[in-house]
């Protein structure tokens, strides 16, 4: 039933959030979404589903097509859109599919399915593909037509967001992911505790990309840095950090345990004083509300932090406070050299825009 659907698609969309939790998965849905001609939208990522330069990737918003698709596969997604935001036109088909695909520990979640498919990703996409005839030449140029717009339409909104950025202060969180993409190794791991953001970063393998677990717990970021320093040493390893997630890392023993275990991990911890999944989501959910018409929003802002830069140099790391975009670039490469040439942890302490 499933596979009829996606066959018969003219606008057919892949929302996900975990699929790429194994590399079988990762590759499975590249090779899955190209032959089909089906976008992907990476909707809060836990783990890269599929690399970022790939024909099929469409970023990470799934408003950008989920009301004009007519076909929607949710695979591995517990939030596959925000209603408040978008919603699928009236009569487009859902399909959810992944290991737990009603989610059914979560007992407040609502979507809609019309079909539901039980399984590993790896395995599901191959059966959806040997179920499935090859699509017709008119119909696949149909979907790229479709696709291709989209995809000139992002490229345009990314190549504007960061020409500001590059020259915005305090530093625009797009520019800095920029830096960060461009200073990296190709297979380095990103833990990324919500500042990163992901149009403005460039990854293509798997296990390389993590993001926050729905189950919360702030602060785990920098300790699941640690941990994946630990568990492959020979790889660079980057945790990009929002300001209270540092703080709420107990990031005095983190920095002890990066001296103590000898664990070179660069730590960008993007500093706008302020509490911003708060400040952000509270304005999204209410724009009319009285924290959207508050001057000065309550429960959202950090002030008299300490210089995050001097606890990393109390613990015998390196540490820098950066705040013009220009000499960001530079700031990273020094840390990244200090993390290979000396076995030390770094820390950039990058303010950053509200």
């Amino acid at each position: 039933a499933a596979a009829r659907l996606l066959a018969a698609a003219k606008k057919p969309l892949i929302v996900t959030c975990n699929a790429g939790r194994l590399p079988s998965g990762f590759a499975a849905l590249a090779a899955f979404a190209e032959v089909q001609a089906i976008p992907v939208i990476q909707h809060k990522p836990r783990y890269l589903s599929l690399p970022t330069t790939h024909a099929m990737y469409l970023g990470t918003e799934p408003k950008r097509m989920v009301p004009e698709a007519d076909v929607i596969l949710a695979l591995e997604c517990d939030v596959p859109w925000m209603p408040v935001q978008a919603s699928p036109q009236a009569g487009a088909a859902i399909i959810h599919a992944g290991m737990d695909p009603l989610h059914t520990g979560i007992p407040i979640r609502g979507y809609a399915s019309e079909v539901t498919l039980g399984g590993d990703t790896a395995l599901i996409l191959d059966g959806l593909s040997r179920a499935m005839e090859a699509p017709a030449a008119a119909l696949i140029a149909q979907r790229r037509k479709w696709i291709d717009g989209h995809r000139r339409a992002l490229e345009k909104e990314i190549a504007t967001t960061r020409k500001m950025a590059a020259t915005s202060t305090p530093i625009h969180a797009a520019w800095a992911s920029h830096c960060i993409s461009e200073a990296k190794d190709a297979d380095a791991v990103v833990v990324n505790e919500y500042t990163l953001m992901l149009d403005h970063a460039r990854f293509e393998q798997a296990d390389c990309y993590f993001g926050s677990s729905a189950a919360s717990g702030l602060g785990w970021g920098a300790g699941a840095a640690l941990g994946a320093k630990l568990a492959a040493p020979e790889r660079q390893v980057i945790a990009v950090l929002g300001d209270g997630a540092y703080l709420f890392a107990n990031p005095v023993a983190v920095h002890h345990a990066a001296a103590l275990h000898e664990l070179p991990v660069l730590f960008v911890v993007m500093n706008n004083a302020m509490w911003g999944a708060v400040h952000h989501f509270t304005r999204a959910m209410y724009p009319e509300g009285a924290a959207a018409r508050s001057n000065r929003q309550v429960f959202t802002h950090l002030d008299k932090l300490p210089a995050f830069e001097d606890v990393a140099r109390a613990a015998g790391g390196f540490g820098e406070r950066v705040e013009r975009p220009e000499d960001l670039p530079a700031a990273i490469a020094r840390a990244l050299e200090v993390m290979r040439e000396e076995k030390r942890h770094a820390l950039l302490n990058v303010i950053c825009r509200a």
